[in-house]
């Protein structure tokens, strides 16, 4: 994933420290920078273009993408060479048409309509050079519906449309006027940048951006680390048996015939007989709840070494070991877990 961080000019965060942070994404990965025309914060318009001007140089010279933030008032103000403008509010259809032809762009993912597609089709729009990122929501209790994000999605991905959406940063410095996190789903306000951004993956999104503007070294590192194809779940190994840890430490795929009860893998028979050997029962036999990692005993037979998940509270049984347990605040993540989606644990 090409995710990226956010810096904003005329803002109480020290300039110097601004273009540290660009150094700092680089070394990591990151390859977007998204930035703000529309700072009503700003304290001193003066310092605000110098400032813009160094974010934008200095970007430059690290191979970020730049996405600029505009509206239709300041569009020909910033009708830069060379950096990608996220349209913002005021322009029709017919417009962003007509932009998409000269110059890379990104849509508004949280406000397009499947009307506003239509029209771009019908305009001729140059698809090839559309992107589309959500907004992320300053005020407490008005970002983005879960639900409503995931749709907004699937309308602009039928298009082949590249979607991007916000994580807040819960440790760094929050952005003014608020200091309540820059996320795109309400649901991730309060999560840690990692839990964040791991939940914006899950759901299908190509990209990812911190929204506030002094993230710590750590989100930085969470975020750099996220990839598109497979869910992480955090959790704590409880089985001593070597064996179960080295498979468990391995990629899974959810199977596509969805079971009622439980996630299951299709790769840990066969990790078992990669890995040799056995996985011996472990006494006593307890009951599975919400969010066991369950691995299948040397007593199941020919299913040992099937890996499930637990999505219920399922009796004990002699033939399954309970190795390990995701966090409980990780739990919801298993309802997103598509069929055929890869998945994997991080123990703590």
């Amino acid at each position: 994933m090409q995710n990226g961080i956010s810096i904003y000019a005329g803002l109480d965060y020290d300039n110097a420290e601004n273009l540290a942070l660009i150094k700092s994404a680089a070394d990591l990965g990151f390859k977007r920078l998204f930035t703000s025309a529309q700072v009503p914060e700003a304290s001193n318009a003066e310092n605000f273009f110098d400032e813009l001007t160094d974010i934008m140089t200095t970007a430059v010279t690290y191979g970020f993408e730049i996405i600029l933030d505009v509206n239709a008032e300041n569009f020909s103000q910033y009708d830069i060479e060379g950096i990608t403008l996220r349209l913002d509010d005021g322009f029709t259809a017919e417009q962003v048409a007509q932009i998409s032809h000269g110059r890379k762009i990104q849509i508004n993912a949280s406000a397009v309509t499947e009307k506003f597609l239509d029209d771009l089709l019908e305009h001729k729009a140059n698809f090839d050079n559309i992107a589309a990122l959500h907004n992320f929501y300053p005020h407490p209790w008005t970002g983005l519906d879960t639900y409503f994000f995931d749709n907004q999605n699937q309308i602009l991905h039928d298009l082949g449309i590249e979607v991007g959406a916000f994580v807040p940063s819960k440790d760094g410095k929050r952005r003014l006027p608020l200091r309540e996190g820059l996320p795109t789903l309400e649901d991730c306000r309060n999560f840690t940048t990692d839990l964040s951004a791991r939940f914006l993956a899950t759901l299908g999104v190509d990209f990812i951006i911190i929204g506030d503007g002094a993230p710590t070294q750590e989100e930085l590192q969470s975020v750099a680390a996220i990839v598109d194809d497979e869910v992480i779940f955090r959790a704590q190994l409880l089985s001593n048996d070597l064996n179960t840890a080295e498979i468990l430490s391995r990629k899974f795929t959810r199977r596509a015939d969805v079971a009622k009860y439980v996630i299951r893998a299709i790769e840990g028979r066969q990790y078992l007989k990669e890995v040799g050997g056995t996985i011996p029962a472990e006494e006593p036999a307890i009951e599975r709840g919400f969010g066991d990692v369950t691995i299948d005993n040397e007593n199941f037979g020919r299913y040992a070494g099937e890996v499930q998940i637990i999505q219920d509270v399922l009796p004990a049984d002699g033939r399954v070991n309970i190795a390990a347990h995701i966090l409980n605040e990780e739990i919801f993540l298993m309802g997103y877990l598509k069929p055929n989606r890869k998945f994997s644990f991080k123990f703590i």
